[in-house]
């Protein structure tokens, strides 16, 4: 026996099912459709408003290409799915929706719809399967920003079909696919849009996520593609492409330590409430009580490790259009390696203030500007002494132990150039240097106004040279344009508490997502989406997203008090959090011993 796409037990060899056996399963395991239901199901396609979307789109393709058109309309199609997913964890199967649609509904609900009627018989079922299936690859192929058919091909095929392709109108179908299933997302937060515009103030992770497709991958070598040609491989090392891809890539991949063939999911997930959230005066919740969970705010589907950074920004993107305030944002190595004009200068435009960490040769002096040294992401004197260049590649090279990579990644904060004003229209921003103003952090010889004032403060040791004092010691403040160091500066210290407390904290949240979601919806298990595709596979998946949010929402809700009355659940007890100031690059500083 196997299990079709539809759920149900098949023969093998006969491609026929018992009727009376897997009729009487599916009877057995109808619950009908409140009215209640129904109408929260309508109101929430309502509120994502992609039904006008997807009918606008079908409306173009039918002028230029007379097909044949479902029997259900889009509206109808998409109720059966919020409700399939409601009941099955956010798992959408159409053999489920056409069994809701057919025989689940009210009549009255089946009349709202306009749907046609269906026997309760093995060809009824049939037909019922057979137009929600019709209907569903109608609406998802307006979106599908892949010219290739789900079906295995030769290579050849699909690379001619690739260069036949329309760039602009796959261009257009990604387009609508992003707002689409985004709109999807939406519409879970749409309770609780209120709550987030008060008690967030924007900090945003990003992070990509492997999902299974139902499809068996094939190796590169192989003259024919996979039945989802759409999808790649995926491995855990480096950038997450196929290995065979790569010179000496089969030997690579015998020693991956974990692959699969399917898409990653970029998801942008919310950041952690702030103490005072930004225009929340009148917030009547008190600070640090009731926390905002991890909620997914957009999304995209795409072959792994395939432009990491573009696919981030167009998930951004999309949080910006729907009117969400931006913050800090934490991303891992993989997108501040990304070129400044495809995601660091379009990131800050957005109004975003990216939070880096390095990997270890990219650490020390990353780049340099009228004399300062960018290090560490972190703008510097030019006299910077070197044991403080260098902390943090001692560190991991176990040259220094990590009392000392603290005492030195402390020290080297009073090195570091100020801020004289906020950044101007085009993003440039004046930097003061360490020895001017009216409140020095170094003493230094060149600028004598510094000397004397404290006797805690470093002392820069200026060489002898005879090219003279480079700009910014010539000078009080330096003017760094918007592109310059863009790559790797971030407005925190790196290793200092303030990047500490929120660089983990955000990258824990999206970890905690993507763990959330797969021992729940099961986002990652090929057999919560039987459909091959980009395109169906980011409709089912924003399902399964949707409902993931919506699932954390109403327990986080229930810990609110509502018109003065005490909330219905505590809130979760959360775990004591380490201290910031005691973490290094290779791990938490020990607690003191007490009476010390």
């Amino acid at each position: 026996m196997s299990t079709d796409h539809t759920g149900r037990t098949r023969q093998q060899g006969t491609g026929k099912a018992p009727a009376p056996v897997w009729l009487a399963q599916l009877r057995r395991r109808r619950e009908p459709v409140t009215q209640a239901e129904f109408t929260r199901a309508r109101h929430f396609i309502a509120i994502s408003g992609i039904v006008p979307l997807i009918d606008g789109a079908r409306r173009e393709v039918r002028k230029s290409n007379a097909g044949r058109c479902p029997s259900i309309s889009v509206n109808a199609l998409l109720i059966g799915m919020t409700l399939a997913a409601w009941r099955n964890n956010g798992r959408v199967v159409l053999g489920d929706v056409a069994d809701i649609l057919a025989h689940q509904l009210t009549p009255a609900a089946r009349t709202r719809l306009g749907l046609p009627t269906w026997p309760d018989t093995a060809d009824g079922f049939e037909a019922a399967y057979k137009t929600v299936r019709l209907a569903f690859h109608a609406a998802e192929a307006v979106m599908d920003p892949s010219p290739l058919p789900k079906r295995r091909l030769s290579r050849a095929d699909a690379a001619r079909l690739e260069q036949e392709a329309d760039p602009v109108q796959l261009a257009a179908r990604r387009r609508l696919l992003v707002e689409v299933t985004n709109r999807l997302v939406e519409a879970s937060l749409a309770p609780a849009r209120p709550h987030i515009e008060a008690l967030w103030d924007g900090p945003v992770a990003i992070d990509a996520t492997p999902i299974r497709t139902f499809s068996r991958g094939v190796a590169t070598s192989d003259p024919h593609t996979a039945t989802d040609p759409d999808a790649a491989w995926y491995v855990r090392e480096g950038d997450h492409r196929d290995p065979s891809d790569t010179p000496g890539g089969p030997t690579k991949r015998k020693k991956a330590k974990r692959f699969l063939y399917g898409f990653e999911a970029t998801l942008v997930v919310t950041g952690e409430t702030s103490p005072s959230p930004r225009g929340n005066t009148h917030n009547p919740i008190p600070d640090n009580e009731h926390h905002l969970p991890a909620l997914v705010l957009a999304f995209t589907v795409h072959k792994p490790g395939h432009d990491p950074a573009g696919n981030a920004l167009t998930a951004l993107r999309d949080v910006h259009r729907r009117g969400y305030r931006p913050g800090w944002l934490a991303a891992d190595r993989a997108y501040n390696a990304a070129l400044p004009e495809t995601f660091h200068i379009p990131v800050r435009d957005l109004g975003y203030r990216p939070i880096w960490d390095y990997r270890i040769d990219q650490l020390g002096i990353q780049g340099s500007h009228g004399g300062a040294l960018l290090v560490d992401g972190t703008w510097y004197c030019p006299h910077l002494p070197e044991a403080l260049i260098t902390v943090t590649s001692d560190l991991l090279n176990k040259k220094i132990d990590k009392d000392t990579w603290r005492t030195r990644a402390n020290a080297r904060a009073a090195y570091r150039l100020r801020p004289k004003a906020a950044p101007d229209h085009r993003g440039a921003r004046r930097m003061l240097c360490p020895a001017a103003g009216t409140h020095p952090t170094v003493a230094c010889p060149v600028k004598r106004r510094s000397l004397g004032r404290d006797p805690r403060h470093p002392v820069v040791d200026i060489p002898t040279t005879t090219a003279g004092h480079p700009e910014v010691c010539r000078r009080e403040s330096l003017t760094f344009a918007r592109d310059i160091g863009i790559r790797h500066w971030q407005e925190l210290d790196h290793g200092l508490a303030p990047w500490t407390h929120h660089y983990f904290r955000l990258r824990n949240r999206v970890e905690h997502f993507n763990s959330y979601a797969k021992d729940h919806e099961a986002i990652e298990r090929s057999r919560t989406r039987r459909i091959r595709g980009v395109a169906a596979q980011s409709l089912l998946l924003a399902f399964q997203i949707a409902h993931a949010n919506q699932r954390k929402l109403t327990s986080w809700l229930d810990t609110l008090p509502v018109d003065d009355q005490p909330a219905r659940r505590r809130p979760s007890n959360r775990h004591k959090l380490k201290n910031p100031r005691s973490w290094t690059p290779q791990g938490y500083l020990p607690d003191p011993a007490p009476g010390t």
